[in-house]
């Protein structure tokens, strides 16, 4: 049950008959785990603690860096060279003092994700390399977790959710039905030498964080089966619908885990 604080703190999102207070419970009953604390976990992770998300986990072995400071806006100028996870906990936790914040200086491996998605509700894909987002594609549907995708270069960006093998949602497709091949650095250049514009990133992370209370809340359209794309120069959205693939070498027959 909400208390005084909690009618008080989240009250103008309560009272959206959306919400409303079980919904509100909902959040503050919820697990997240948000990797990489970058230019999309920033806005992700603000959104979430001040939506009341009862308990995030950022993880990130990165460290600020002043170049990171035009889109990464949950640091400041004094936190360059400190370690990222850390920093982005302690700025959530000025956000939301009522929710629990953890935070892992650590790279994700396959030695911690299956751990880690097991402790965790809903899973934010905020990386920024392409080993780690296949990594996290894999595991999502292993351990029929909800994983909120998004990526951002330039001007442009993509969000999805994918979610697989989660009850209600068996046959949409998974990461690796969408993306089928790792890309290489020519094919997918990352912000240190395309570049990327801080509002962008700020886009793209709103967009997860609203796709992860929605997933939290049971709401019945997401992103889910749809793969949106930003082209944020003349604000044009396109929306594309997505689907399972059979050869695919995570879901499909040939795996072996098709459901």
């Amino acid at each position: 049950m909400l208390n005084d604080d909690d009618l008080e703190r989240y009250a103008r999102q309560a009272i959206m008959p959306a919400i409303g207070e079980d919904g509100q419970e909902q959040l503050l009953a919820a697990r997240v785990l948000v990797v990489g604390a970058g230019g999309l976990g920033a806005p992700v992770i603000m959104y979430l603690a001040a939506a009341g998300i009862g308990t995030i986990t950022i993880i990130d072995d990165d460290h600020v860096s002043r170049t990171d400071l035009n889109r990464q806006v949950i640091y400041k100028d004094s936190d360059v060279g400190l370690l990222k996870s850390r920093q982005a906990a302690i700025a959530a936790s000025a956000i939301n003092p009522a929710i629990h914040i953890s935070q892992l200086g650590q790279r994700l491996s396959a030695g911690n994700v299956e751990q880690l998605l097991k402790a965790h509700d809903v899973v934010v894909d905020c990386t920024d390399n392409a080993e780690a987002r296949y990594l996290l594609g894999d595991a999502a549907h292993a351990a029929s977790k909800p994983l909120v995708f998004g990526g951002a270069v330039r001007m442009e960006g993509q969000v999805s959710v994918f979610q697989s093998s989660v009850k209600g949602h068996l046959g949409s497709p998974c990461y690796r039905c969408v993306f089928p091949a790792m890309p290489d650095a020519k094919q997918a250049p990352g912000c240190s030498e395309a570049g990327i514009l801080g509002p962008v990133a700020g886009l793209v992370g709103t967009l997860q964080a609203l796709e992860t209370i929605k997933i939290i809340l049971g709401q019945p359209r997401t992103l889910t089966g749809r793969l949106l794309l930003i082209e944020a120069a003349g604000s044009d959205f396109m929306e594309i619908q997505t689907v399972a693939r059979l050869d695919c070498s995570c879901c499909g027959t040939a795996s072996g885990t098709a459901d």
